[in-house]
């Protein structure tokens, strides 16, 4: 008689079995799909035309989001040799697609980082003033070329490689040591990162995020989850610049990478977690130093 007592027990039991992957897609996967669709048909001239030159960059947009936000580097590391290198858009219109691609994408992989509970906001007091400062710099004062997109992206891209090369081959003891870092020092990085960022889409989050973990002993989750917030908040300030001051962002293309980037920066985090950020390191690493080597053979062979 006082076993039937017990079967509401079963029913509290039942609460971690949910798969931990679903609070990063439950809202996407339900609302992304039709505000999209709202949105894309809505606005766009000619949205099938569109969708058959451009759809392809969902995937594009989904790959490079998981790799922005398990390592704080800008999806533009992808965004830009796709852009220029396969579908032969122009540079200046890669960066703003870039730019306008990151400000949703790495949003959507900040608040999935935020809700891992891993990221300390007080840098965040220390960088942001640089960012605004560096960022608006490198838009309205040094305007982004095409000249200084191609230059500068493949030495960039393979400076950031051989970094979280350096990274991996740093012993693990020093990096259970964390450390209070330099506010001046945090200050000044997020200047040229933010500088970098407004001409190539990357710089910001990877700069800070090595950083923190390589001379503060910040965790690597730590350290990317404040890259990532901070990548997100940057490229949300530049869009708004590219959009109000730069004659805009084409958003007709940009949309695809964006609906791509939804679904592959939410899942970045449930990735990181699973993989061990060593394997993550290694793939990103070698990506990052193709990818450049690839744009400088490219540059030198057909500078214009």
């Amino acid at each position: 008689m006082p076993t039937i007592v017990d079967k509401p027990v079963l029913r509290t039991t039942f609460q971690p079995v949910v798969n931990p992957g679903l609070k990063y897609f439950t809202w996407p996967v339900l609302t992304v799909p039709f505000l999209w669709a709202l949105a894309y048909f809505g606005l766009n001239h000619d949205p099938l035309l569109d969708f058959q030159r451009y759809s392809s960059l969902i995937f594009v947009g989904f790959g490079a989001a998981i790799l922005a936000n398990i390592s704080a580097v800008g999806g533009g590391l992808i965004f830009i040799p796709a852009m220029l290198l396969v579908f032969h858009l122009p540079a200046i219109v890669s960066l703003k697609v870039a730019i306008g691609t990151q400000a949703v994408g790495m949003t959507s992989g900040a608040l999935a980082w935020l809700r891992t509970g891993t990221i300390s906001l007080r840098p965040l007091r220390y960088a942001l003033p640089g960012l605004l400062i560096g960022s608006s710099i490198s838009s309205l004062l040094i305007h982004p070329n095409a000249l200084l997109i191609k230059s500068l992206f493949g030495p960039v891209s393979i400076v950031v490689g051989l970094a979280t090369i350096h990274s991996l081959l740093k012993s693990d003891k020093s990096a259970n040591i964390q450390k209070e870092f330099v506010p001046l020092h945090l200050f000044v990085i997020s200047i040229i990162g933010g500088l970098i960022t407004g001409w190539i889409s990357i710089g910001e989050g990877e700069l800070i995020a090595a950083y923190l973990m390589l001379f503060c002993g910040y965790s690597a989750s730590a350290g990317v989850g404040i890259g990532v917030v901070l990548l997100a908040i940057n490229s949300i300030y530049l869009a708004f610049l590219h959009s109000f001051f730069l004659s805009g962002i084409p958003w007709n293309i940009a949309a695809f990478t964006i609906l791509g980037a939804v679904y592959g920066a939410r899942l970045a985090p449930f990735i990181c977690q699973r993989i061990g950020s060593g394997s993550i390191k290694v793939i990103f690493a070698t990506i990052a130093i193709a990818d450049g080597l690839l744009f400088i053979i490219q540059s030198i062979a057909h500078p214009n």
